[in-house]
């Protein structure tokens, strides 16, 4: 990243207080209708100022900015080019309700502000970073052996899992999962337990290897034994966890941003979305795409922008509940069932708001950051969560170079976690990082122990054959 001298900075500050006042503004005087218009406006700006902040590189900014213009802003986006969709109609999950005007300009308003303050966040997480820590991993070839030799003797226990709960879905559908644990008692905890270091054990062989023929082949392998994720319809597992992967392996053997790639991967992810969703609700692939599945992709995806605006709207509810959520969201990745139950996630109890009996039959509306952070501090609250938002990422970003590779592990974690925030609950990335870091703190016990054994030493110098 560049560096910025002062005059750089106020330039920027400029640039950015007078996309934050012109919202503002227009919000309470604009015709709503309008609005949309105001939304693409901010998009095509924050994307310039990107290129301004961060040069022609891949950063995860970039891609936070990707996901919270799909989840938050696909509706709106479609909206524009199919007048059939009232974005004040409420049709997710069948909740057929109508929002009032001032939940949803306020919704636009906290959605168009987080770009800003991500930005705003990004950079002077960037230009505040003086990292010279040694790496003393980097070309370690035995560690590098060793993860890999952990992610390969992990793989079958990964791939009876898998398999288990692709079975569970073709018998009882995408819901089943969210209405018994039952699948997870067939799989049995040690094999769920061990199947995790595959997942470890691919990101520090992949975060370690240099030569890329041997990375596409590991990928590869742990592709096609993803795929029954993919199919059995968890979209934003698979999907932000290869955009973490491309984010990564851009990182390290070529930092280039590339309009075309930018199109290549929205294409990619538009069509299998959509193959996967029609999969997911009919458990057939025998069925058209429609005629712009860009188009019905974004609608489809865009839908937790009414999460959003639902906070606004019933914030007197749900607003007191807020902490109490907070409090519970560090085990939602850890034990999911514990984020199902009322009074323990505002997914949850907005589900059981507007659609009682589908919350009973396993349904969910997700949640987003900027719902929860709106429920915790109002407007404010959204622009405060979204600046460390892009401060954090930022951090990380300059981080992972100057950390061993625990840490580098961590950081992918992390930033695969914070991605998906724009869907997904205020503090699951810290759920995951735990999660992992139980797992990675193992694993460098384990390390440490192999590593001090005496027959290794004398294999390493070659003393035993």
């Amino acid at each position: 990243m560049r560096r910025y001298r002062y005059s750089d900075k106020i330039l920027v500050l400029s640039f950015v207080s007078l996309f934050i006042g012109g919202n503002i503004f227009l919000i309470n005087f604009i015709d709503i209708a309008l609005l949309k218009y105001v939304y693409v406006c901010n998009i095509v700006f924050a994307f310039l100022l990107y290129l301004l902040v961060f040069g022609k590189k891949w950063h995860p900014v970039l891609i936070f900015m990707g996901t919270l213009t799909l989840f938050q802003g696909g509706l709106i986006i479609s909206s524009i080019f199919d007048t059939s969709i009232d974005i004040s109609f409420v049709f997710l999950m069948e909740a057929n309700l109508y929002l009032q005007e001032d939940s949803l300009r306020t919704a636009m308003l906290i959605i168009n502000l987080s770009y800003w303050f991500v930005l705003l966040g990004g950079l002077w997480g960037s230009i505040s970073d003086n990292y010279k820590l040694k790496d003393y991993y980097n070309n370690n070839g035995f560690l590098k052996k060793l993860f890999l030799a952990i992610f390969l003797i992990a793989l079958p226990f990964y791939i009876y899992k898998i398999f288990i709960y692709f079975f569970y879905f073709l018998q009882g559908g995408y819901m089943a999962f969210y209405q018994s644990t039952e699948y997870l008692e067939k799989a049995g905890f040690i094999t769920r337990a061990i199947s995790y270091f595959a997942y470890i054990g691919l990101l520090g062989y992949f975060l370690q290897e240099q030569n890329r023929k041997y990375i596409f082949t590991v990928l590869f392998i742990w592709l096609f034994m993803t795929l029954p994720v993919l199919l059995s319809g968890f979209r934003g597992q698979f999907f932000t966890f290869w955009l973490t992967i491309f984010l990564f392996y851009k990182k390290r053997f070529d930092k280039r941003l590339k309009l075309r790639e930018i199109f290549i991967v929205f294409i990619i992810v538009s069509v299998l979305s959509l193959i996967v969703s029609y999969y997911r609700e009919a458990g057939t692939l025998g069925f058209l795409l429609p005629k712009n599945p860009v188009l019905e992709f974004l609608k489809q995806q865009g839908v937790s922008f009414f999460v959003t605006a639902m906070a606004v709207e019933f914030s007197d509810e749900f607003s007191g509940k807020i902490l109490k959520y907070l409090l519970w969201e560090p085990l939602g990745a850890i034990y999911s069932q514990y984020s199902s139950l009322p009074d323990r996630a505002f997914a949850t109890d907005l589900m059981i708001k507007i659609n009682y009996q589908g919350y009973l039959m396993g349904y969910g509306v997700g949640s987003s950051y900027l719902a929860e952070a709106y429920l915790l501090s109002g407007i404010l609250g959204t622009c405060i969560v979204s600046f460390f938002i892009g401060f954090i990422l930022s951090k990380l970003w300059n981080m992972f170079d100057s950390v061993n590779i625990y840490g580098k592990i961590l950081v992918f974690v992390a930033v695969q976690g914070i991605i998906y925030l724009p869907r997904d609950l205020l503090l699951m990335p810290l759920s995951y990082v735990i999660k992992a870091g139980v797992y990675v703190l193992a694993l460098y016990i384990m390390i440490e122990f192999i590593k001090g054994s005496p027959n290794l030493k004398l294999i390493e110098k070659g003393k035993v054959s």
